[in-house]
């Protein structure tokens, strides 16, 4: 089963539900022509913006992150038909995004969570998710960022929100769980540094678990569970991935910095255990 292969990209028409810096929207129709033709249910243990699993539908689902305040969102949202009316109606602007970023979401209740998540994801800066050492989102304010998306987005969500259980969770419980006859997608941030950057908050996914990771992987695979794995083109890591499986290179336009001369073409990786 391994080797490599070039593929191309080709263009996504989805609309996301929310913005999300790392997204895998671009890759979206890569990742669809790589899901297995049948599975008995969906693990996303790094959920994000969970576009692979909008897009899927898919009818029993697990979706999990480390982020708290994305997955009461994602909760929030099953219980709250008119919160996009709720989110509509707060001014854009920077008074009201910076007294909503200074709120200490520990003092509100779960539906005022999320409205300030969904807010503030809307209008900061390149849709970055990033916490200081306390743990407390620390983004700016952007700029042309839009408005939220139509209604019918929202709804579109809260349905197969619906058919998915929904974990605030390190991924290694979650992984604990897979069994065979799963289908796993994994796409965990990628970080710079084995430390505490502010990238995503405080135990986030970083360089130093990628080996345990990739066996991981392996314990996937024996379980008789199907996975596919994303993430930054590191040599070391494919050329070990490609013992055991096939591994994709793809290339994805990556803009984090609010700059177009700072846009730039990065390589990643597709990892796969089945054909």
């Amino acid at each position: 089963m391994a080797g490599f292969a070039i593929i191309k990209m080709s263009a996504v028409e989805s609309k996301p539900l929310i913005r999300w810096a790392g997204s895998k929207r671009k890759l979206l129709p890569e990742l669809l022509a790589r899901v297995p033709d049948s599975y008995e249910r969906y693990i996303e243990p790094f959920c994000g913006s969970a576009c692979l699993f909008f897009e899927l539908g898919a009818p029993k689902a697990i979706l999990s992150d480390i982020n708290d305040e994305l997955i009461n969102a994602y909760k929030q949202l099953k219980k709250q038909p008119d919160i996009r009316d709720v989110l509509a109606a707060i001014p854009a602007n920077e008074e009201t995004y910076y007294r909503y970023r200074d709120l200490d979401p520990e003092n509100l209740e779960r539906a005022e969570r999320a409205v300030r998540f969904f807010y503030l994801n809307r209008y900061c800066f390149n849709g970055i998710y990033r916490t200081n050492s306390s743990g407390k989102f620390n983004v700016p304010m952007g700029n042309r960022t839009g408005g939220f998306p139509c209604q019918s987005t929202f709804e579109n969500a809260r349905k197969k929100l619906f058919k998915a259980r929904l974990l605030t969770s390190d991924y290694k419980k979650i992984l604990d769980q897979v069994k065979k006859g799963d289908f796993v997608y994994m796409d965990p941030p990628y970080s710079k540094s084995e430390k505490f950057t502010g990238e995503y908050g405080v135990g986030s996914f970083n360089g130093s678990k990628l080996p345990e990771f990739l066996l991981d992987l392996r314990a996937i695979d024996a379980k008789g569970a199907k996975f596919l794995f994303s993430y930054r083109a590191c040599k070391d890591t494919a050329d070990q991935l490609a013992q055991d499986f096939n591994v994709e290179r793809v290339r994805v336009m990556r803009h984090i910095s609010g700059f177009k001369t700072e846009w730039n073409e990065v390589e990643e990786i597709l990892v796969r255990n089945f054909d």
